[in-house]
């Protein structure tokens, strides 16, 4: 498996104000935008994403906002129509929260899209049944607490070996587009 166990490794974390998943990711080294507290798929998490400057700037000139009806979305894959490109791309999402079982549970689906962490909200050490939940799925695990973030477990980087884009991935890239462009974290959405 490509993840590995390494507890202890310390993060800074000098911005208190920062949302968690910020600063998790800051420390990490990740680039991209944090779209704090969405939900996906019945999911309440956040979201890093790589923003496609030219596929935007180019939605921006043809006026084509996110399109986030899923049927439209799944009409692209007709070859007939065609498809604007992809303004955002999932690197990773984020579950935060005090309880390893919820926070396992809402970020481990999301193995296919991208890289996937558990940001844990405490200072004591993480159980081993989350460690080896960790492992199966390939997900990091990060504890925020009083003496800064620290990882306890480095996770796989992008999406499982054998995913492949679809419909969904397409869609819920539209989806991270809207919140991105709602929240004022790129320009203004195309008008239309």
């Amino acid at each position: 498996m490509s993840s590995e166990r390494r507890g202890g490794l310390l993060l800074s974390t000098e911005a208190a104000d920062r949302h968690p998943a910020r600063i998790a990711v800051d420390g990490l080294g990740w680039d991209g935008v944090v779209v704090p507290d969405i939900t996906l798929f019945g999911r309440q998490v956040s979201v890093l994403a790589l923003v496609d400057g030219e596929a935007h700037a180019l939605r921006l000139r043809q006026g084509i906002a996110p399109v986030t009806d899923r049927t439209t979305v799944a009409l692209w894959e007709w070859p007939e129509l065609s498809a604007p490109p992809s303004a955002a791309r999932l690197s990773a999402v984020i579950a935060t929260g005090p309880r390893w079982q919820t926070g396992m549970t809402a970020v481990s689906g999301f193995a296919g899209f991208a890289s996937t962490m558990l940001l844990l909200e405490q200072n004591d050490a993480v159980p081993r049944a989350c460690l080896t939940a960790a492992e199966r799925y390939g997900v990091w695990v990060l504890r925020s607490g009083r003496s800064g973030v620290v990882v306890d477990h480095r996770g796989r980087m992008g999406p499982v070996v054998s995913s492949r884009p679809t419909t969904v991935t397409r869609w819920t890239e539209e989806l991270v587009y809207a919140r991105i462009l709602e929240d004022g974290l790129i320009a203004p959405a195309p008008a239309g």
